[in-house]
């Protein structure tokens, strides 16, 4: 029997849709582009996630919470962009 994979895509994942949560509130200069901080880490973290939860894998759970954090920072993004053009 093959041995499952480990944890790296759920790990990379939640670390991913973590930063796409926390980098836009930080108190360095982003002028011009905080709203447009979430979507790459969000994407990718999603799409890790994704791959994470499927097949034979180790740390389905935090793949699943990387995904959950990944749309998160998704949402957070656009509603950063709508707070954005409406200011």
């Amino acid at each position: 029997m093959n041995e499952p994979k480990g944890f790296g895509l759920a790990g990379a994942a939640m670390i991913l849709g973590l930063l796409g949560c926390v980098l836009p509130f930080l108190p360095i200069d982003l002028t011009g582009v905080r709203p447009y901080i979430p979507f790459p880490f969000g994407l990718a973290g999603l799409a890790l996630a994704v791959v994470g939860c499927t097949g034979r894998r180790r740390g389905k759970p935090l793949a699943v919470v990387g995904a959950i954090l990944s749309v998160l920072a998704l949402v957070l993004g656009v509603a950063m962009l709508v707070g954005h053009a409406l200011h």
